[in-house]
């Protein structure tokens, strides 16, 4: 899959981060959120992946299948032993506590790409640890979430949405096609999808 915007090829990078990308369900903001971080690390961006439900993590995988990279998929704190170089650590989908240990114990922390998908399904803790850092994607219904307060006193070099949420972001969301969805950056604009490319 490939990411497009305006009909044009089009690849993120770290600097179009922190990024907020909210949608609400079958819209295709899910999928699109994933195949943004895959186009991250596919470019030698270091994620830090922090999921609710596998499905994400599945659908990572199938985007990366083939790469030949590097990637870990942590269930415990002590499969991070001798993997902390890993190009991508995966979290176990929904273990918030082992995400939180993770991200004390990283060296470079500070380095990775932290993509939080279904922020509407995570503790407030986890996600107040999750503004602290700069390269952060978070993904979810902004709507759903409990933190949504605190997400928006946060200043987002890139905002994308898939649907004109409720809650006021001070963005209009024009009518879109389905699974596409509107982005706002510092230094670009327009619509964005995922799609075969």
């Amino acid at each position: 899959m490939k990411l497009f915007l305006d009909n044009k090829p089009f690849h993120f990078s770290e600097d179009d981060l922190p990024c907020l990308v909210s949608y609400a369900n079958g819209t295709g903001g899910s999928h699109f959120s994933v195949v943004l971080v895959a186009d991250l690390f596919l470019s030698g961006s270091k994620i830090l992946f922090l999921t609710a439900y596998p499905m994400a993590t599945d659908n990572f995988l199938n985007q990366v299948e083939g790469s030949g990279l590097n990637i870990a998929r942590i269930e415990n704190e002590g499969d991070l032993v001798g993997k902390e170089n890993t190009q991508a650590i995966m979290i176990k989908s929904g273990d918030e506590e082992l995400f939180m240990k993770v991200a004390e114990l990283l060296p470079d922390i500070k380095e990775r790409v932290v993509f939080v998908k279904n922020i509407e399904g995570l503790k407030g803790e986890t996600l107040k640890k999750c503004l602290e850092f700069d390269k952060v994607i978070l993904s979810g219904d902004i709507d759903k979430c409990d933190l949504k307060e605190e997400i928006l006193k946060r200043h987002f070099k890139t905002t994308i949405l898939f649907n004109q949420p409720e809650t006021d972001l001070t963005l209009k969301v024009p009518e879109l096609e389905k699974y596409s969805g509107y982005m706002w950056g510092d230094e670009i604009e327009g619509i964005v999808r995922a799609e075969n490319g």
